[in-house]
């Protein structure tokens, strides 16, 4: 699977951080595959020769975009996992806490999210580190749930678990790329997707 290497310089490190912050606004203005590399550099406020020294191609970007979504996306969750087992919390809070911090997450890069799950679709690397995306939030969402197994009556905690997990994501994946889950205004869906799952788990504090 492709990975962009660092560069050593700070100078060309600020560059490349602005060449994956213009393709990433563009990939959530829709507007990526239009834009020439000399508009790109432009906007990155860089040369044309810097983007084929940093990145080589367009391709490259996109992936070295995608690359860092997944990166943030997984540390900002490990970062939530951490404080909400330190967090004198119940079992219902934490799994509550947790999935309207993922909502939070996915909603404060919907855009680029859309764009990336929608190049997912014909695009075998995109595919696998979505997967590995996907894989690191259903064990984290398990960790959240089995840290407190007396409170979860569902017969196969485990296995519970993990297709919660799925179906959460499921439904994230779906509001993003339509912007809609039939009926559920968007105020409410954290509220209700938190109520599913708890519901599904059988989750009892008492």
């Amino acid at each position: 699977m492709y990975s962009l290497a660092s560069p050593t310089q700070a100078r060309s490190k600020k560059a490349l951080e602005r060449f994956l912050n213009v393709a990433a606004e563009l990939l959530a203005n829709n507007t990526f595959e239009e834009t020439g590399i000399s508009q790109i550099a432009q906007l990155a406020e860089s040369s044309v020769g810097t983007f084929y020294r940093l990145l080589g191609d367009k391709d490259i970007l996109l992936y070295a975009v995608h690359e860092r979504f997944v990166k943030e996306s997984q540390s900002a969750i490990d970062e939530s996992i951490e404080a909400l087992l330190q967090d004198d919390l119940s079992a219902s809070e934490r799994i509550d806490r947790f999935i309207r911090t993922l909502i939070t997450l996915f909603a404060q890069r919907e855009g680029l999210l859309r764009a990336l799950i929608r190049r997912s679709s014909s695009d075998l690397q995109f595919r696998q580190r979505f997967h590995q995306l996907n894989a690191a939030i259903g064990q984290a969402f398990c960790r959240i749930v089995l840290a407190q197994p007396q409170a979860i009556r569902h017969p196969h905690p485990d296995q519970a678990a993990d297709l919660a997990a799925h179906m959460m994501l499921a439904s994230m994946n779906y509001y993003t790329l339509t912007g809609s889950l039939g009926m559920t205004p968007a105020e409410s869906i954290p509220q209700e997707l938190s109520r599913l799952v708890l519901n599904y788990l059988e989750v009892s504090d008492v």
